[in-house]
């Protein structure tokens, strides 16, 4: 397990894509983070917190949601 940042200063991690990727075979595939029910959201954010010690930034969420696309 591991969290990378990309160049754009994005934070990904395998926890955050490995959620992300179980959406998607369920379904629930989200291009945007305007498109993420409150849920998912909060689910997204406790993650981030859990793994980094912080909420994912606006950068964070469009990198994630694009890595498992």
């Amino acid at each position: 397990m591991g969290w990378w940042q990309t160049r754009s200063g994005a934070v990904i991690g395998d926890p955050a894509a490995d959620y992300v990727d179980d959406l998607i075979a369920k379904g629930q595939a989200y291009v945007e983070p305007s498109e993420l029910p409150a849920k998912i959201r909060e689910r997204l954010k406790a993650i981030y917190v859990e793994g980094l010690g912080r909420e994912p930034t606006e950068e964070d969420l469009p990198a994630v949601l694009a890595f498992c696309l």
